[in-house]
């Protein structure tokens, strides 16, 4: 398809200053170099495809077919790259975020464990319902606690019967400090816990 509209201009008297350019698709191995040359190499782009296409604009199929697999080839490529390298970082920020909970984890327990001991009034390593309520006024730490899950004053005697986990009547700081961290850390859940510790009991 190409070559004989290449032999026609080569006839009429183009590239008279290009010696290979008749030859440029008269085989196949001849057509590949000169494809390579000029879609991959981006070698003289102009000086033989646009006369044949000029020529023949059918061959603008072939040209531009080649042009386009390469460009998109290469999109491809950059588009997997980039894909890969944000997919790695994604795992690496997932990696840091799982190591930042923890050490919140840890920071948030120890503040619990001394939130314990302060509102433990007779330091017997055990939390009545009078020292929870009598903490819940007069620990500030506890008071910032509650506040930021929205239970008041009202609630604190559903709040003991939850952390109270064995129904001892006592809260030890295990019960405490456990109870107390999940019901922080998803507050938006508290309501939802109250109202099936509620339910339970009725029934």
């Amino acid at each position: 398809l190409i070559n004989p509209t290449v032999q026609q201009i080569a006839d009429e008297g183009g590239w008279q200053d290009c010696e290979r350019c008749r030859r440029s698709f008269a085989s196949v191995f001849m057509a590949d170099i000169t494809l390579f040359q000029t879609v991959v190499a981006g070698d003289s782009w102009g000086y033989i495809a646009v006369p044949v296409i000029e020529k023949n604009p059918a061959t603008a199929i072939i040209f531009i077919g080649a042009l386009m697999t390469l460009v998109f080839g290469v999109l491809n490529l950059i588009v997997a790259v980039i894909v890969d390298v944000f997919a790695e970082s994604r795992d690496k920020d997932v990696f840091t975020r799982a190591n930042e909970l923890e050490e919140e984890e840890k920071e948030q327990k120890a503040a619990l464990g001394q939130i314990f001991k302060r509102i433990d009034a007779d330091g017997d390593n055990k939390l009545s319902y009078d020292e929870l309520v009598q903490g819940a006024y007069k620990e500030a730490g506890f008071q910032r606690w509650l506040r930021v899950m929205d239970i008041d004053s009202r609630d604190l005697e559903q709040l003991f019967s939850i952390v109270d986990e064995d129904g001892s009547g006592e809260i030890d700081p295990g019960e405490f400090i456990e109870a107390m961290y999940r019901m922080r850390t998803a507050d938006s859940k508290t309501a939802v816990k109250f109202v099936k510790h509620i339910v339970s009991r009725i029934d």
